[in-house]
C-alpha cells in the first residue's frame, strides 16, 4: 500500500513544468466531433484529431517493450477521447488490475460525496464522534487530517504487519498511540484511508461498496456486479489469490467486512479513467453533480498543511502546482499505478504496472507523452 514520494514527485514534475514544449497543432488535422459522455464506452479518435503527436505514443509502447517490461497497461483520453490504448502480458480492456493505493483516491471520492449528502456533517469532524472511540488517542483526529496525513499516526509501514493479522483492524488502528499532533507532520499512513473507509460505512449504514455501487460506480457506468470481496487476513494473499488475480473487479474486506480504505481495488484501465475523467470535469457526470464540486477542488489542490517533503499533497491526491495555473493531481499507487489528470491540456493517462515488478513507468509520461500533447 506504500507510495513512493520520489516517484510521486517525478510524475507530478513530469505533468507540468518538467515536461519538453508540446508541438504546433497541426492546422490542417481534422477535429472530432466533441466527445459524448464515457458511461456505457469510451468514444476513441485518431491522436492527431486531439493534438496528440502518434510518434510520441509509439516512443511510449517502444519503451515500455525496451526497459519497462513489467507495465500492463496505458490510457490517453484527451478532450474525453480515447487516443491510445494498449496492453501488455496477455491482458486486454476487460482484465483487472491491482491499483494498490489508488484505492485511496476512490475512498476519498466516497468521503466528499458522502459529505455532500449530510451523512458526514464537515471535514473537522472527529474520529471519536464518528466512529465512537472517546476514549481512542485518535478521539480527536479529523477526518480532514486523515485525508491530509496529518493524523499523526505512524507512517506506511509501520504497523501493517500487525493491522493484516488482527482480528478487527479498526479496533487496532483506534489502540495507536500518535506519533505527533494532528494536523502538523505529513505520515503517509494507510491506517487513515482504512479509518476513512470505516467512517463511510458507519456514516451511511452502508457497506462502502454498496454506497459506492449507488453514489459513484453506477452514475459512471462502471459494473460491479462480479465484484470478488475476498477477506484479508489468514491465509489470503493478494499477489497470489487465483481469484484475486485473474478478478476484474474486486475489492478486499477487513475481518469486519470493511473494504480496504489503503488498497487493493481492482478494475479495469478504461473504469480506472472514469475517475480522472470525473475529477477533470469537476465533480460532474453527464450534467449531474456526483461529488461536490468545492470537495473536488479542495482535493486537488495542495492542503496548505506539511506537505511531503518532495511534493505535494491534497485530501487523498497528490499535487503540484506551478503557480502559473497549470495544476495536476495523479492517483498514485505503490509499484507504478497512476491515474494523472492535466486540467490545462484536458488530458487523463492511466497507466498500470506489476506492483511487485520495477522499474516503475512514471519517467514515461515526462519523456513520452506530455510532449506530444498540444
Amino acid at each position: 500500500m506504500r507510495v513512493r514520494g520520489l516517484v510521486a514527485a517525478a510524475l507530478i514534475c513530469a505533468l507540468t513544468a518538467c515536461s519538453d514544449s508540446p508541438p504546433a497543432p497541426d492546422p490542417t488535422a481534422p477535429t472530432a466531433p466533441r466527445a459524448a459522455w464515457p458511461t456505457t464506452g469510451w468514444p476513441t479518435a485518431a491522436p492527431r484529431t486531439q493534438g496528440v503527436d502518434p510518434a510520441a505514443l509509439a516512443r511510449f509502447d517502444q519503451q515500455v517493450g525496451d526497459v519497462f517490461t513489467e507495465v500492463r497497461s496505458v490510457l490517453v483520453v484527451r478532450h474525453g477521447y480515447v487516443v491510445h490504448e494498449r496492453y501488455w502480458h496477455g491482458l486486454t480492456a476487460a482484465s483487472g488490475h491491482d491499483v494498490r493505493s489508488v484505492t485511496k483516491s476512490f475512498v476519498a471520492t466516497l468521503v466528499g460525496i458522502a459529505l455532500g449528502e449530510g451523512k458526514i456533517k464537515s471535514l473537522d469532524q472527529t474520529v471519536g464522534e464518528l466512529l465512537a472511540a472517546p476514549r481512542s488517542a485518535l478521539a480527536g483526529v479529523t477526518v480532514r487530517h486523515l485525508l491530509t496525513m496529518t493524523a499523526g499516526l505512524a507512517g506506511d509501514p509501520a504497523g501493517e504487519d500487525d493491522l493484516w493479522a488482527s482480528p478487527d483492524w479498526v479496533r487496532q488502528i483506534l489502540g495507536r498511540r500518535l506519533i505527533a499532533e494532528p494536523g502538523v507532520r505529513f505520515q503517509y499512513s494507510s491506517a487513515s484511508s482504512h479509518l476513512l473507509a470505516a467512517i463511510v460505512a458507519r456514516a451511511t449504514g452502508r457497506t462502502v461498496l454498496d454506497y459506492a455501487r449507488e453514489k459513484l460506480f453506477t452514475p459512471l457506468g462502471i459494473d460491479t456486479t462480479t465484484m470478488y470481496e475476498p477477506r484479508m487476513g489468514g491465509a489470503f494473499d493478494p499477489d497470489v489469490d487465483p481469484a484475486y488475480t485473474k478478478a476484474s473487479v474486486a475489492w478486499p474486506v477487513d475481518p469486519q467486512g470493511i473494504h480496504c480504505g489503503g488498497g487493493f481495488l481492482r478494475l479495469p484501465t478504461r473504469e480506472l479513467a472514469k475517475l480522472g475523467y470525473l475529477y477533470l470535469n469537476g465533480g460532474r457526470w453527464e450534467g449531474r453533480q456526483v461529488v461536490p464540486a468545492a470537495f473536488v477542488d479542495a482535493a486537488t489542490r495542495p492542503t496548505g498543511l506539511p506537505p511531503d517533503v518532495l511534493t505535494g499533497y491534497g485530501l487523498h491526491w497528490w499535487i503540484d502546482d506551478d503557480g502559473a495555473g497549470q495544476r495536476s493531481f495523479t492517483a498514485v499507487g505503490y509499484g507504478g499505478q497512476y491515474i494523472a489528470v492535466v486540467p490545462e491540456r484536458d488530458l487523463v493517462v492511466v497507466v498500470t504496472n506489476n506492483p511487485e515488478g520495477p522499474p516503475d513507468p512514471g519517467s514515461l509520461l515526462s519523456g513520452t507523452i506530455l510532449p506530444g500533447v498540444t
